[in-house]
Protein backbone atom coordinates (compact mmCIF):
# COMPACT_ATOMS: atom_id res chain seq x y z
CA UNK A 1 0.00 0.00 0.00
CA UNK A 2 1.25 3.64 -0.92
CA UNK A 3 0.62 6.58 0.90
CA UNK A 4 -1.72 7.91 -2.20
CA UNK A 5 -3.65 5.11 -1.15
CA UNK A 6 -4.60 6.96 2.53
CA UNK A 7 -6.97 9.31 1.84
CA UNK A 8 -8.48 9.25 4.96
CA UNK A 9 -5.86 11.78 6.54
CA UNK A 10 -6.06 15.80 6.00
CA UNK A 11 -2.41 15.74 6.02
CA UNK A 12 -1.23 12.95 4.68
CA UNK A 13 2.72 13.70 5.75
CA UNK A 14 1.98 13.74 9.46
CA UNK A 15 -0.03 10.16 9.29
CA UNK A 16 2.85 8.42 7.02
CA UNK A 17 3.79 6.06 10.05
CA UNK A 18 -0.28 4.89 9.73
CA UNK A 19 0.14 3.55 5.92
CA UNK A 20 1.94 -0.05 6.79
CA UNK A 21 -0.55 -0.40 9.85
CA UNK A 22 -3.72 -1.06 7.62
CA UNK A 23 -5.22 -3.39 6.12
CA UNK A 24 -7.67 -3.54 2.53
CA UNK A 25 -10.91 -5.34 3.36
CA UNK A 26 -14.25 -6.24 1.21
CA UNK A 27 -17.82 -6.54 2.12
CA UNK A 28 -20.46 -7.18 -0.31
CA UNK A 29 -23.69 -6.24 -0.37
CA UNK A 30 -25.40 -7.89 1.98
CA UNK A 31 -22.81 -9.17 4.46
CA UNK A 32 -22.44 -7.43 8.04
CA UNK A 33 -19.05 -5.61 8.54
CA UNK A 34 -19.75 -6.36 12.38
CA UNK A 35 -22.77 -7.59 14.17
CA UNK A 36 -23.98 -6.14 17.73
CA UNK A 37 -22.56 -7.04 21.08
CA UNK A 38 -19.34 -8.10 19.20
CA UNK A 39 -15.90 -7.25 20.41
CA UNK A 40 -15.01 -3.74 18.87
CA UNK A 41 -11.28 -4.28 17.67
CA UNK A 42 -10.93 -2.84 14.18
CA UNK A 43 -11.44 1.03 13.06
CA UNK A 44 -12.65 1.14 9.58
CA UNK A 45 -12.19 3.66 6.80
CA UNK A 46 -14.56 3.38 3.94
CA UNK A 47 -12.37 3.87 0.61
CA UNK A 48 -15.62 2.83 -1.22
CA UNK A 49 -19.05 1.80 -1.70
CA UNK A 50 -22.14 2.55 0.84
CA UNK A 51 -22.54 1.12 4.70
CA UNK A 52 -26.11 1.06 6.67
CA UNK A 53 -25.91 1.27 10.34
CA UNK A 54 -28.87 -0.26 12.38
CA UNK A 55 -29.71 -0.24 15.94
CA UNK A 56 -32.10 -1.80 18.10
CA UNK A 57 -34.99 -0.39 18.84
CA UNK A 58 -35.69 -1.79 22.01
CA UNK A 59 -39.26 -3.38 20.97
CA UNK A 60 -38.59 -7.33 20.35
CA UNK A 61 -35.72 -7.81 18.30
CA UNK A 62 -36.80 -4.95 15.79
CA UNK A 63 -33.63 -3.27 14.31
CA UNK A 64 -33.71 0.75 12.64
CA UNK A 65 -31.87 2.64 10.54
CA UNK A 66 -29.99 5.05 11.67
CA UNK A 67 -27.62 5.80 9.00
CA UNK A 68 -26.35 5.44 5.83
CA UNK A 69 -22.53 5.93 5.54
CA UNK A 70 -20.73 6.75 2.36
CA UNK A 71 -17.52 6.62 0.81
CA UNK A 72 -15.04 8.76 2.62
CA UNK A 73 -16.57 7.53 6.52
CA UNK A 74 -15.28 6.21 9.35
CA UNK A 75 -16.45 3.20 11.45
CA UNK A 76 -16.30 1.86 14.55
CA UNK A 77 -14.13 4.62 15.95
CA UNK A 78 -14.46 2.85 19.57
CA UNK A 79 -12.48 0.40 18.89
CA UNK A 80 -9.71 1.88 19.40
CA UNK A 81 -10.73 2.09 23.05
CA UNK A 82 -10.53 -0.90 25.80
CA UNK A 83 -13.05 -3.47 25.88
CA UNK A 84 -15.66 -1.66 23.63
CA UNK A 85 -18.62 -3.82 22.35
CA UNK A 86 -20.76 -2.37 18.91
CA UNK A 87 -23.75 -1.40 19.99
CA UNK A 88 -24.71 -1.30 16.35
CA UNK A 89 -24.34 -3.90 13.25
CA UNK A 90 -22.99 -2.15 10.04
CA UNK A 91 -24.04 -3.80 6.82
CA UNK A 92 -22.64 -3.23 3.17
CA UNK A 93 -25.52 -1.80 0.73
CA UNK A 94 -23.25 -2.11 -1.88
CA UNK A 95 -19.50 -3.54 -2.63
CA UNK A 96 -17.58 -2.02 -0.06
CA UNK A 97 -14.01 -1.39 -0.07
CA UNK A 98 -12.22 -0.66 3.38
CA UNK A 99 -9.20 0.08 5.12
CA UNK A 100 -8.77 -1.03 8.82
CA UNK A 101 -7.16 -0.59 11.95
CA UNK A 102 -6.11 -3.29 13.92
CA UNK A 103 -6.66 -2.18 17.64
CA UNK A 104 -3.28 -4.09 18.72
CA UNK A 105 -1.92 -2.00 15.32
CA UNK A 106 -3.00 1.11 16.89
CA UNK A 107 -1.59 0.36 20.27
CA UNK A 108 1.81 -0.33 19.16
CA UNK A 109 1.49 2.81 17.07
CA UNK A 110 1.34 4.50 20.64
CA UNK A 111 3.83 2.90 22.50
CA UNK A 112 6.46 3.72 19.23
CA UNK A 113 4.77 7.06 17.87
CA UNK A 114 3.18 8.45 20.63
CA UNK A 115 2.69 11.90 18.68
CA UNK A 116 1.51 10.68 15.74
CA UNK A 117 -1.02 8.66 17.69
CA UNK A 118 -2.03 11.36 19.66
CA UNK A 119 -2.86 13.17 16.46
CA UNK A 120 -4.77 10.42 14.98
CA UNK A 121 -6.86 10.25 17.96
CA UNK A 122 -7.53 14.20 17.59
CA UNK A 123 -8.60 13.47 14.02
CA UNK A 124 -11.15 11.02 14.89
CA UNK A 125 -12.27 13.11 17.61
CA UNK A 126 -13.31 16.09 15.68
CA UNK A 127 -15.22 13.44 13.48
CA UNK A 128 -17.10 12.10 16.36
CA UNK A 129 -17.88 15.44 17.64
CA UNK A 130 -19.26 16.88 14.01
CA UNK A 131 -21.55 13.44 13.71
CA UNK A 132 -23.06 14.68 17.64
CA UNK A 133 -23.22 17.86 16.14
CA UNK A 134 -25.36 17.02 13.29
CA UNK A 135 -27.43 14.61 15.49
CA UNK A 136 -27.90 16.54 17.64
CA UNK A 137 -29.28 18.71 15.05
CA UNK A 138 -31.06 16.07 13.52
CA UNK A 139 -32.99 15.57 16.78
CA UNK A 140 -34.10 19.18 17.53
CA UNK A 141 -35.79 19.48 14.38
CA UNK A 142 -37.77 16.44 15.08
CA UNK A 143 -38.73 17.24 18.21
Amino acid sequence: MTDSSITVFPDPLKFSSLVPLFYKKTVLPGESLYDFDEPADTLYYLEDGRLCVYKHTGFEEKMQVIALLDSGAIVSEASLLDGHRHQTRVAAVDRCQLLCLDREKYLGLKKDHAQTAGLFLEYILRIVSLRLEKTSERLARIL
